[in-house]
């Protein structure tokens, strides 16, 4: 393996957002989910030191290679570089005997805000080892990098690593699986990320004490999500964003009940509100993190300058329908 050390493969995959349904998902109920044009890369180029060494940005760490094989290394699960050694773990009775290898990751979304950083890093990794190795599948670097997801997050439901393979709006059902929605009109959002990381574990556990202990309560806010996934992916495919913006905010209010939201996200909604976005609301666990605003087209330059005055962590996005992209040759073209 790893002869070529000239060869080098790089592969992106783009981060997400869950515009509906999180944590109601857990308990059967629908999501939606969209493809974001903001990548996270694996550059992988073979070396000659037999060891494998991740490096983002400072972070650097060096993994021996002992016949062949990776050593098992413990990594914090907070760590940007745990995917990244997970996915490499998971497949390497794949790959089989291994020998030196730089990893270079790249990022455009930070870590640990409800981006779906850890699907995307999972995403491009795996697509770029089996590159390197084999020939691109992208089905089995979706199989690859959902199995890496869920030795990270125990109850992951896959749909984040097919949203950044595949690209594209999702509707994931548990009981049914992944549909793709088809628009017709641009989607502008923009994310506000707080700094504040959260723990996914911890959230999802809150939510299921509430869920325990009021179980009524629980339940209809449960079908009002229903409710709300289903309009929503009728405004999505008839291109009315006012509902879809009324809807996002309706959503992010059950959240709220279900005590996942924070102060500091509820100040970044109400400053999105009042510059004239369409819908506000936090995405993935919660707890800190980010939320998205919805742009309407119309005076969208406005908006997005007075949002970004007043919120300087903020960034727009518009949907990716690409998923992973992966391109290898010859010299690396980036220096490690």
């Amino acid at each position: 393996m790893n002869e070529n050390h000239g060869m080098y493969v790089r592969a992106s995959a783009p981060a997400k957002l869950t515009l509906f349904g999180e944590h109601f998902v857990v308990y059967g109920s629908p999501a939606i989910l969209a493809s974001i044009n903001k990548r996270i890369s694996v550059t992988l180029k073979p070396n000659r030191m037999n060891t494998v060494s991740i490096k983002y940005g400072r972070m650097r760490m060096d993994v021996p290679i002992i016949n062949g094989r990776v050593h098992k290394m413990g990594t914090s699960s907070r760590s940007f570089l745990h995917p990244i050694l997970s996915c490499l773990f998971d497949m390497q009775s794949e790959l089989g005997s291994l020998s030196g290898l730089d990893v270079l990751i790249e990022s455009q979304v930070p870590h640990g805000e409800g981006l779906g950083s850890s699907a995307a890093s999972c995403v491009a990794a795996a697509g770029a080892f089996y590159s390197l190795f084999f020939k691109k599948d992208r089905k089995k670097i979706f199989e690859a990098a959902a199995q890496a997801e869920r030795t990270i997050h125990k109850h992951s439901s896959g749909a984040d690593c097919y949203a950044s393979t595949f690209g594209g709006i999702l509707h994931y059902k548990p009981t049914s699986g992944h549909r793709r929605i088809s628009i017709k009109k641009k989607i502008l959002f923009v994310i506000c990320t707080t700094g504040i990381k959260h723990r996914t574990q911890n959230l999802v556990l809150r939510v299921k004490r509430m869920k325990e202990n009021n179980p009524t309560e629980f339940r209809g806010l449960a079908k009002r999500a229903n409710n709300i996934c289903s309009d929503a992916r009728r405004a999505l495919v008839f291109g009315n964003y006012e509902a879809l913006g009324t809807l996002l905010t309706e959503n992010h209010e059950l959240l709220k009940k279900l005590n996942v939201s924070h102060p500091k996200l509820e100040e970044f909604i109400d400053i999105c509100t009042n510059s004239g976005a369409l819908g506000c609301k936090l995405t993935g666990a919660g707890g800190g993190g980010s939320i998205i605003a919805l742009i309407p087209n119309r005076d969208s330059r406005n908006i997005i300058s007075d949002i970004g005055k007043k919120i300087p962590q903020s960034m727009l996005a518009e949907l990716d329908f690409d998923g992973i992209q992966i391109a290898q040759g010859l010299n690396s073209i980036k220096k490690f």
